[in-house]
């Protein structure tokens, strides 16, 4: 794993990070090829029908059970806040910073929010306009206060580490590495007008088309930090309103976590079987399945060049799952009934603590669509199709699906000094529409290592 600091030059714009968030293609549930021969693409803008379907009216529920002041309610789905994470001083020196950078020309327009219909070169004057934080931005007599901000979030990430990666612990032995980066981090103006559209600032590697396994990295916690003072939304005389962080959550079950799980991402939702106001079970997609070759006819021409050395002996190919975390590891009996099969059991003998909701599947895989190009709602369609019980296909839903019982809404107001964390991969979010005022903020993302390809992979 590459060890990054925050002012090292690894940054990539924070538009192209967001953009390739909002819309991406799932072909890499098909062939996966060594990160090292990959070529750099270039990202490219562009809109998904899932940020900008307009959003039906959900009903609001009191969310305070997904509101909390403890790390661990970020793995329960929900968001934490802080009041006052940073001081008013430095709140002050911050704003200062962000006016001589935007005085310096330093911001640009982020291009995700009202863009001027039909074309994609130029912007409205209600975009939101951004600056990266890099170790070569320009220097002022409040450029002291970005190390500031640094020094604190790394002093939250090894808190972060020592709860969230310590509660994830088999037998006291943590199945992921605490190995959180400070990596992206930028300043934000949304003047009136501007808004942000729903959307998720993670997915899982398989959802990213050719873009997908390429970075050794991802992003994990996503942070953000509040700067206007006197900000309120009733009030005409406050120096602004609105701008509100809008969440969609759902509470994950007891006794799990969500977002990862040994580091396979979450890729959707159980209901319960009970009521779908109750809490809902993580399902997690594992790339890495190994399978023979011989396990499909194709194998072959998918994964390997006929011309490569050595490629008549090679044996494995990966292969994906759908499973679930048992709340109790002790528990075996629930869905084997309806999974009799040798790959399925030998599975969850190496994997206890897992349950696996269909087979090992592939692009060839009976149901799976033909289109090399799938947006998010047809890659969640597609690997619905997988899952092995009808019951159990009726009651997944996507982590992008907002609509439907025990969905809630957790807003957050911009209040100088709040701290807002939650997981970037579980949590659905909008920014509202800012009817006064400049919103500031400081923002961006705690990363963590990409799962290693197996020590099988081209064997």
């Amino acid at each position: 794993m590459r060890n990054i600091s925050i002012f090292l030059l690894y940054f990539q714009p924070v538009t192209a990070f967001l953009t390739s968030s909002s819309k991406s293609s799932s072909k890499n549930i098909l062939p996966r090829v060594s990160r090292n021969n990959l070529p750099r693409l270039q990202e490219q803008s562009s809109s998904s029908k899932l940020l900008n379907n307009s959003l039906d009216v959900i009903e609001r529920i009191d969310s305070q059970e997904l509101i909390g002041q403890d790390y661990s309610i970020i793995r329960k789905g929900g968001i934490y806040i802080q009041q006052d994470f940073i001081t008013s001083a430095e709140v002050t020196a911050l704003q200062n910073d962000i006016k001589q950078l935007y005085n310096s020309n330093q911001f640009i327009p982020s291009g995700l929010s009202n863009r001027v219909e039909g074309d994609k070169n130029e912007f409205g004057e209600e975009d939101r306009l951004t600056c990266t934080i890099t170790p070569i931005l320009l220097k002022g007599d409040d450029s002291f206060i970005r190390q500031v901000v640094e020094e604190k979030l790394e002093t939250l990430k090894q808190e972060l580490e020592e709860t969230l990666f310590q509660e994830n612990a088999v037998d006291g032995v943590s199945m992921e590495e605490s190995n959180l980066d400070l990596v992206e981090m930028y300043y934000s103006i949304s003047p009136k007008g501007s808004i942000l559209p729903r959307h998720q600032d993670e997915r899982h590697e398989d959802t990213k088309g050719e873009k997908g396994w390429m970075h050794d990295t991802r992003r994990s916690i996503s942070w953000l930090i509040y700067l206007n003072n006197d900000w309120c939304t009733d009030n005409q005389e406050a120096s602004g309103g609105g701008g509100q962080f809008r969440a969609y959550c759902r509470k994950c079950i007891e006794n799990v976590q969500c977002g990862s799980n040994d580091g396979n991402l979450q890729i959707g939702w159980l209901s319960s079987s009970q009521s779908p106001e109750d809490d809902f079970e993580p399902v997690f997609l594992d790339s890495w399945v190994q399978m023979p070759k011989a396990f499909s006819d194709d194998a072959d021409e998918i994964l390997y060049d006929d011309e490569e050395p050595g490629y008549e002996q090679l044996k494995w190919r990966p292969m994906s799952a759908l499973y679930r975390v048992r709340s109790d590891p002790d528990d075996l009996s629930s869905n084997r009934d309806l999974l009799k099969t040798n790959s399925v059991h030998s599975l969850e003998i190496k994997y206890p603590n897992r349950e696996y909701l269909s087979q090992p599947f592939g692009a060839d895989s009976t149901g799976w669509p033909n289109e090399t190009e799938l947006d998010p709602s047809d890659f969640i369609q597609a690997l619905a199709s997988q899952l092995s019980d009808k019951n159990i296909r009726q009651r997944f839903v996507g982590l992008e699906e907002i609509k439907g019982q025990g969905v809630k809404i957790v807003d957050v107001e911009p209040t100088a000094g709040t701290l807002v964390l939650f997981d970037s991969v579980v949590v659905p979010h909008e920014v509202l529409k800012v009817t006064s005022g400049e919103r500031l903020a400081i923002a961006g993302w705690f990363h963590e290592t990409v799962q290693d390809f197996p020590d099988w992979y081209g064997t």
